[in-house]
């Protein structure tokens, strides 16, 4: 076979070849005959950036001194189901990168387990409940997080915080999630990961992220559609409204609600109980297919460029931090303004000091002889 002729190449973001572009990680020297030289695509490449670029120490992971923000229980039932609960209850079950990190090790054991069916003496898990404890299963993203020393650049940013709750895919059988409270972006991202969802009678969704300058996560670009079609999908992410268990159910959110929190628990449990009667349970109910790696990345990274405008993830109606300088300038000026029109009142130290000072005496003025008249 004749020798194929190595030239210098550059790679694309779509894979071709052109020259004066910057090639991906591993393209440079290859034949001029590929047309593919690298499968990492720019969700993936533009991650890399973010690893290097250290915050703190070395991570302390779920040894922190508090109670753990994610339990995975088993049941004792023939079959076992899976329990993952968030249980983060001073935040609200709220996200952040500590949740992340705790969460993380939970499904790592959880994945494990799955590995080694026959070390659980009632058979291997065949279905699961994720839900939370407290008054709310998961209110959204923290927006002020008291984080622990150990963090670096990537394990505060979306991509690495947003991973551990996606991993519920990994499993691959059907699970119910068990919702209540109050679900605001994340919490219902979270939700949609998983085939059936249940909800309390006083439960309501509300995305609002588009007023704060956030883009979709955890692949929900392509699971509201799937969930709720593209009208739906449009409606209920372009504003900011939030829904009741009555209307998520007419648009196909949920299929299931209970009257209290409780009974939602027991639901989702029961009915996780009849999927895992049969390896057959996931055909009622189906399971979520393998992550499209490509799209998650690349909405974690739409995330850190709006996170840069300085203006993500504020309240409505928020002002950016240059707003906020400006209106303490001017308040300061207006202050001050007001100040100098004030009649000045002599402070007591400077009073004292003036009185210790020797008093000038007047200048005495030469009499003048009076006039001869």
């Amino acid at each position: 076979m004749a020798p194929v002729e190595a030239k210098p190449c550059e790679a694309t973001w779509d894979g071709s070849l052109e020259k004066g572009r910057r090639a991906l990680l591993g393209a440079h020297l290859l034949p001029s005959r590929y047309s593919k030289v690298s499968t990492m695509g720019p969700g993936q490449a533009l991650m890399w950036g973010i690893s290097a670029k250290p915050i703190n120490t070395v991570q302390y992971g779920p040894d922190c001194p508090e109670d753990s923000r994610h339990r995975v229980l088993i049941t004792k039932t023939t079959p076992p189901v899976l329990l993952l609960e968030l249980n983060a209850q001073a935040t609200f079950n709220m996200m952040d990168p500590d949740t992340s990190q705790d969460i993380l090790f939970g499904m790592d054991a959880v994945l494990q387990l799955l590995k080694s069916p026959k070390t659980m003496a009632n058979g291997r898990p065949l279905a699961y409940v994720i839900q939370g404890s407290g008054p709310h299963f998961c209110p959204g993203g923290n927006p002020n997080p008291k984080l622990y020393p150990g963090h670096i650049a990537l394990t505060v940013n979306q991509y690495a915080g947003y991973l551990p709750f996606i991993r519920c895919r990994e499993m691959a059988i059907p699970g119910i999630c068990a919702l209540h409270g109050s679900l605001v972006g994340g919490g219902v991202a979270y939700s949609l990961n998983n085939p059936v969802r249940f909800a309390d009678s006083k439960a309501s969704a509300c995305f609002g992220n588009l007023s704060r300058g956030a883009v979709p996560g955890m692949v929900l670009s392509s699971n509201i559609p799937q969930a709720l079609g593209l009208h739906g999908a449009l409606d209920i992410y372009l504003t900011d409204s939030t829904y009741s268990t009555s209307a998520c159910v007419k648009a196909g959110y949920l299929h299931g609600v209970q009257a209290s929190i409780a009974a939602v628990k027991q639901e989702a449990l029961k009915q996780a109980r009849r999927l895992g009667q049969s390896p057959l349970g996931m055909r009622i109910v189906g399971i979520k297919p393998e992550l499209d790696v490509e799209r998650f990345g690349l909405e974690a990274w739409c995330i850190e460029l709006g996170a840069r405008t300085e203006g993500v993830f504020r309240n409505v109606g928020g002002k950016t931090r240059a707003e906020k300088e400006a209106e303490a300038k001017e308040e300061a000026a207006k202050k001050a303004a007001v100040d100098a029109e004030k009649p000045k009142q002599e402070d007591w130290n400077e009073w004292r000091r003036r009185q210790i000072q020797p008093k000038k005496r007047p200048k005495r003025r030469a009499k003048r002889p009076p006039s001869a008249g």
